[in-house]
This record gives structure tokens, sequence and C-alpha cells, in this order.
């Protein structure tokens, strides 16, 4: 049995969603502006598990031809 609530807040300012038009990746906005900026960091999140950015420590030394 699931359990369904009515209760829609937008991720981005964490206001009340009153109207339904504004759904991305299953989560509600207040506004396309913030649909959209949601959509950006969700994708840029995914993007980062992805191919992180390697840190200098995690680099190889890079050695020369001979050694």
């Amino acid at each position: 049995m699931t359990i369904q609530t009515t209760d829609r807040y937008c991720p981005i300012c964490g206001k009340d969603v009153a109207e339904a038009n504004f759904k991305r990746f299953g989560e509600w906005a207040c506004s396309e502006a913030h649909a959209e900026a949601y959509v950006n960091d969700v994708r840029a999140r995914k993007l980062q598990m992805v191919a992180p950015e390697p840190r200098p420590a995690d680099r190889p030394a890079r050695r020369g031809c001979c050694g």
C-alpha cells in the first residue's frame, strides 16, 4: 500500500506549489524559472557523478620516458 501526499514544495525556494504546471524529474516547482533551475541542477549533479573532476592528489604523477 502506498501513501501519496498532496503537499508540493518547490525544490528551489521551498514555497508551496499551488499550480500543477511545472513538474520536472518528478518534482514540482512554483514557476517555470524554478523548474528550469531544478533541471539544470539535476543535470549538473548527474554529470558530476559520471565524470568527476580528479583532485590533484588523485592524479598519478607523471614520469619521464625512462623512469
